[in-house]
Order: structure tokens, then sequence, then C-alpha cells
């Protein structure tokens, strides 16, 4: 630390005594008098002032035309002229002209005058009946209770003494038919909601008369389940499945009963 201290303390020193040369001589000059100072007329030159050159304007220089070598010029070349290509002329197909449809003349109809054909007597009624009782006859229908299947014995039972007075057409369309009336209406069948909650089932006899035509009469309940809901459902369903029932030849009484069973 002293050494550090010793050697500051001599850099001071040797800068000051070098900063007192220096200001000295500058001193010694500024106290001569000004007088001593002589200017010799001799000495003096006059020199003339010439005035300031102009820039000069800078010129372009001129760009001299080189002449393109014999070998750098382009060759000639001779031209050649292609053949015209023939062009196939287009058919002008001539759209056939408009043919003016000429009204016919209005022709009015005559009636034709017809025999008036003759009404069926009662007895050519007879023979067609009975011709189509044959008809059916001859196919291969058992008129004979005792060959049916039970469903269809269970919807015949239902008429009791009344199906002896059927005819045969109609006994036929019966054995034939009342089984599949049966089912078309049990799918129709829907359980009513109120019967469901309270826990109803049974079983309920419906009858009413199918035409040729498909169209039904007379509906009725013959025999009631005991609940007025299950009776009362079974007609509005007969009123909507009776569209798919096969069609009789003569109008026939229909009696078919429906089962009501929760499971």
């Amino acid at each position: 630390m002293k050494l550090i201290i010793l050697a500051f303390i001599l850099s001071i020193t040797l800068h000051f005594l070098f900063l007192t040369k220096i200001e000295t001589p500058k001193e010694q000059m500024s106290d001569k008098p000004a007088s001593s100072k002589k200017i010799d007329k001799s000495s003096v030159h006059f020199v003339k002032l010439q005035p300031k050159a102009q820039p000069k304007k800078q010129t372009k220089p001129k760009q001299e035309k080189v002449e393109p070598k014999k070998q750098d010029r382009p060759k000639k070349y001779k031209e050649v002229k292609l053949p015209k290509k023939e062009v196939a002329k287009r058919e002008v197909i001539k759209k056939p002209k408009k043919v003016q449809k000429i009204p016919r003349p209005k022709v009015e109809a005559k009636p034709t005058f017809t025999k008036d054909i003759p009404k069926k007597t009662q007895r050519e009624k007879d023979i067609e009946k009975r011709s189509l009782e044959n008809f059916l006859l001859a196919e291969p229908v058992p008129l004979d209770k005792e060959m049916l299947d039970d469903i269809t014995k269970s919807y015949i039972n239902l008429y009791g003494e009344e199906y002896n007075s059927f005819t045969k057409v109609q006994k036929v369309f019966l054995q034939k038919n009342l089984k599949d009336i049966g089912r078309i209406t049990q799918s129709y069948l829907r359980y009513p909601h109120i019967a469901v909650r309270t826990g109803q089932q049974g079983m309920n006899i419906v009858e009413f008369t199918l035409h040729p035509n498909g169209d039904i009469t007379d509906l009725r309940i013959s025999n009631t389940s005991g609940y007025s809901s299950l009776d009362e459902n079974t007609v509005e369903t007969i009123e909507y499945a009776y569209k798919d029932y096969p069609r009789p030849k003569t109008a026939t009484k229909i009696k078919i009963y429906v089962y009501y069973k929760l499971y």
C-alpha cells in the first residue's frame, strides 16, 4: 500500500513540473512590447485576385458506333412458305320447315241406337245363384263342422241354431274366413290405458253384417266383458279393421270374440 501511495505522489510532481515548463515561454513572448516589431515595406507583395473558376459543364462522351464483326452479324435465312391446309367445308343441315297443322273439322258423334237389354227374370237369377253355390261347393271346403279346426269351430258355435239358417254360400264363406277375420281384428287391437292401470281383463263377443262392397252394418256387442272401456275399445277396433276383411259374395253376419289379457 505504501508503494502505491509513493507512486501516486511521484506522478503528481512530474505532471506539475511539466506544466510549469510549458507556460514560461508563452509569458516571455507576451511581455515583449509591440513597438519592437517593425514591418518592412519592401517585404510586402501585392497579389492579384483571380475570379473564381466556374465549374465546367460535364459533357457526355459520344458513343462510338461499333460495327459488328462479320462473324457477329446475324445470318439471313430464306423465308419458307408452308402449304396451306385445306379446311373441310361443313355441311349445312337445313332445318325442316314447320308444317302448319290444318285443323280438322269437328265431327259430331251421333248417338247409336241399341236394342233394350231385357231384364233378368227370377228364374235366371235363381240359376245364377245355384251355379255360384255349386262353384263354391266344388272347392275342397268341408261343410261338416266336425272337420274344421278348433278356432273356426269356436267361432261357428257362437251362432248356435242361427248357423243352420244360412245359405251354403254364407256357410262356405264363414268356414273359410272367420278365422282370418278374428286374426285381423286382434292385430288392430290396442289395450286401453285405463284398463291397464286398473287391471281389467276379459272377453267380449261382437257381431256385425259384412257386405260384398266391404261395408259393415249393425255393429254391436252381443256379449259384454263386464268393463265398458273394453267393450268400447272393441267397437272402435272393428271400425278400423273392417277395411282389411275378406269380402263375401252376399251379405253375411259375422260373429267373433275378442280377448283382453294382461301378461
